[in-house]
């Protein structure tokens, strides 16, 4: 049987619906329709009007327009960045490299797999 890395998880994103962004203080919370996700690192909003990342001038505006996008997958490329890409061929990505680290983790996800929560 094969092991099951932590990042697994995230495929439960692939056809759910990015319903909430929440601003809290120095980080986001995304929803997606149940699983969610804490960034804490600086996350990035690419659509074909342009690129912006966190707390950039138009990042709210950029950000709350993928709400109600279906996504289409989610890569995780260590030390790196998780992306999660949408339909429309638009994506978020939060940045895994270790100088963007203001604190032990980057992200923290829950609700995946019957409150299975995981922390990069």
């Amino acid at each position: 049987m094969a092991v099951e890395s932590p990042y697994d998880l995230f495929d439960e994103l692939r056809g759910e619906v990015l319903s909430a962004v929440t601003f809290v203080q120095d980080y986001l919370q995304l929803a997606f329709d149940g699983p969610g996700i804490s960034v804490f690192n600086p996350l990035t909003v690419a659509t074909a009007g342009g690129t912006v990342t966190s707390w950039g001038p138009g990042f709210r505006d950029r950000l709350c327009g993928q709400i109600a996008k279906v996504v289409e997958g989610v890569e995780v490329r260590e030390g790196e960045a998780l992306v999660v890409r949408f339909a429309d061929g638009s994506s978020l990505s939060v940045s895994l490299r270790a100088g963007d680290y203001e604190g032990p983790e980057a992200i923290h996800a829950l609700g995946f797999r019957g409150g299975q929560w995981t922390v990069i």
